[in-house]
């Protein structure tokens, strides 16, 4: 509230404080009940950052960001217990780790293709996760921005559908879809309408309990097809799938298909063209 930062940043600093906890209740020995300021030390939040690497097998980007939420943390503890300060400024300036040329991994249209099939339609939850790997896909979302898309958000229209996506800092886009993927899409609202409420402000894509399916929900529906697909055309994947691949590859397949670089930065929501660069350079 006085920061005024946006829903999906908040989320993003609860993840990296609830992996902090579990670190400390697996790797430490502390229940997360008796966690006290006394606990913290410098060596404890280093090997913190040293676990998400190591053993968590988090990316170099993924450790920082985590890192960056800690220090959001301890400056807001600086002002709460000023008796600790001069820890937290110690906390503080551990140094961000400098990763690798950065590089984007990405799926062929074959990989993409097979994994889109890999979901059974003829259930209700097949069905879903159909529409949401090919959503994910033909917008280019971010998994956030999926897990907040609500009925309303699909526009049909005479003139082509699209897809209303709110990206980071609460800035809106519009995406085009193709017509196949727009006729699946009123295919699924319909089969929806008769299992669950489907108003204009409900949910798209909903968990088994009804609610808005989240981050980590994703995550493993991406991660379930993925190594499915994987046995059948060992080839065509990664052995690490992340869920910004469809995005990346989304991307990558406009950029082949001739699409100005400048429109891929809109239909992505980058800020910056530079951004957008990245696929060029590739």
């Amino acid at each position: 509230d006085q920061r005024g930062l946006s829903t999906n940043t908040v989320a993003s600093y609860s993840d990296a404080l609830s992996q902090f906890l579990v670190f400390c209740e697996k790797k430490m020995n502390i229940r997360r009940e008796k966690l006290t300021i006394n606990h913290l030390s410098l060596s404890m939040v280093e090997e913190f950052l040293d676990w998400l690497e190591n053993e968590m097998h988090c990316g170099v980007s993924t450790r920082n960001q985590r890192h960056a939420a800690l220090n959001s943390f301890f400056k807001f503890l600086q002002y709460k217990n000023p008796g600790h300060i001069a820890l937290f400024q110690q906390i503080r300036a551990i140094p961000r780790k400098t990763s690798k040329v950065q590089s984007v991994n990405h799926l062929s249209i074959e990989a993409v293709e097979a994994l889109i099939k890999m979901p059974d339609t003829n259930t209700v939850y097949g069905r879903r996760d159909f529409m949401l790997l090919s959503l994910m896909y033909e917008s280019a979302a971010r998994v956030s921005e999926m897990g907040n898309l609500k009925i309303s958000d699909i526009r049909f229209d005479r003139r082509g559908t699209a897809v209303h996506i709110v990206g980071k800092g609460n800035k809106p886009r519009i995406v085009p879809l193709i017509e196949p993927v727009a006729d699946c899409l009123k295919k699924y609202i319909s089969s929806e309408k008769e299992r669950r409420q489907c108003s204009n402000n409900d949910i798209l894509f909903c968990n088994r309990s009804g609610k808005p399916i989240t981050r980590a929900g994703i995550s493993y529906i991406l991660k379930k097809y993925s190594d499915t697909a994987r046995q059948q055309y060992p080839g065509l994947f990664p052995e690490k799938i992340h869920p910004h691949i469809m995005r990346h590859s989304r991307a990558m397949h406009w950029l082949e298909s001739g699409i100005d670089l400048q429109y891929i930065k809109d239909l992505l929501g980058h800020a910056d063209l530079s951004t957008t660069q990245i696929y060029a350079q590739l």
